[in-house]
């Protein structure tokens, strides 16, 4: 064998080394999807009751807020009158069309949700829940 075939055989065999590593590589960061397990932390707020507008019924709601950082709790509970009042107010200027059916109650999560990011001046409030949710 010449010199040239030597090194362009090692050339090659250098190649499929490095490909072969890459795919191993890339096989074993997608089966552990590249991310890391995100923990997640539940805060209550008190049972609250509104009026609901232009009616005369009475919503009694519980609201429970998923975050995913563990020193949001701080804010949350330095903040959970502001959230209260705010979460009413916003309640409160809803119609009974609006708080009705699972689309109504999907748009009111997501209205109370942004009110207390707002409020905690974080994107970590993952999910906002409805343990109770009555209209009387």
């Amino acid at each position: 064998m010449t010199v040239k075939k030597v090194v362009l055989l090692s050339l090659v065999g250098l190649l499929v080394l490095v490909l072969i590593f890459s795919l191993v590589f890339l096989l074993i960061s997608r089966n552990n999807g590249g991310r890391e397990k995100v923990e997640y932390y539940e805060f209550k707020l008190e049972e609250m009751y509104t009026n609901i507008k232009e009616s005369d019924s009475i919503l009694k709601i519980n609201i429970t807020v998923e975050y995913t950082d563990s020193e949001l709790i701080e804010t949350l509970n330095k903040s959970k009158a502001k959230i209260s009042n705010d979460v009413l107010e916003l309640l409160r200027s809803k119609t009974l069309e609006e708080l009705s059916g699972k689309e109504g109650q999907q748009s009111t999560r997501k209205d109370v949700q942004q009110k207390i990011i707002e409020i905690a001046e974080s994107s970590d409030v993952s999910n906002i829940y409805f343990t109770e949710f009555i209209i009387q």
